[in-house]
């Protein structure tokens, strides 16, 4: 893992309001905690933490001088964006480590080439974007850099398949797919001859048979009718 430097500020005060007055001031706020010490809040410049994202990524080593001559090692546990302005950083969470003690990190995946699957009309899936490693400091991986160039149609990179140092332990599932080149999907509609024809007139059918079936429904309505209206002239005349 690489290891830069990373100007910070020191701030008195935590909470809601205190951040709001930061921000405003062009300020990202930000804490670092953890190896049961003191959580101690800071602020950064937001243009200067951009600017070390964009150079170094958030896989990085940061060396921090908090205090004059002391400068504390961790690592980006958190960079909080606006939901909506993508750009605009809102708080940035830090964690101490030791360059002795191994550590707990998510290393992007970057897939080298093309495949040659994709280029005969395959799709290439790349579902695990990410592995998450325990090792040492010195030896964590800023990206992992997956070759794809020679993989077919129905060809799969799982995490077992993914060669690291042995003092590099991987903790995800080693059977999960990383990337895949699947076959080309192929929607297919079978249309026989004849059908829509033999519809239309089945219809026409089916609809006269409904026309007929209320002529017959009214013919048989009047004669009840009338036979009422009968019985009731013969109930009368009685």
């Amino acid at each position: 893992m690489q290891q830069a430097k990373l100007d910070v500020q020191q701030r008195s005060s935590f909470g809601k309001k205190n951040a709001r007055v930061i921000r405003q001031s062009g300020d990202v706020p930000a804490v670092l905690y953890g190896r049961k010490q003191d959580t101690v809040a800071l602020q950064i410049n937001e243009r200067a933490l951009k600017q070390f994202l964009r150079t170094y990524g958030e896989n990085v080593i940061v060396n921090m001088e908090i205090t004059e001559g002391n400068s504390e090692p961790a690592i980006i546990k958190e960079i909080q964006r606006h939901p909506v302005e993508k750009r605009v950083l809102l708080h940035a969470d830090f964690i101490r480590i030791s360059l002795d003690e191994p550590v707990t990190s998510t290393v992007p995946i970057v897939l080298v080439g093309t495949p040659a699957g994709a280029q005969e009309g395959g799709v290439t899936e790349f579902p695990l974007r990410a592995l998450t490693l325990n090792c040492l400091p010195a030896l964590m991986p800023n990206e992992i850099s997956v070759d794809v160039t020679n993989l077919d149609i129905g060809d799969i990179i799982y995490v077992q398949d993914i060669e690291l140092d042995d003092e590099v332990e991987v903790l995800d599932d080693l059977q999960r797919m990383i990337v895949s080149v699947s076959h080309p999907r192929v929607q297919v509609e079978e249309v026989v001859e004849g059908e829509e024809g033999e519809g239309e007139e089945g219809e026409g059918e089916e609809g006269e048979g409904e026309e007929g079936e209320g002529d017959d429904a009214e013919e048989r309505t009047e004669p009840e009718l009338i036979s009422r209206r009968r019985r009731s002239d013969d109930e009368d005349a009685e």
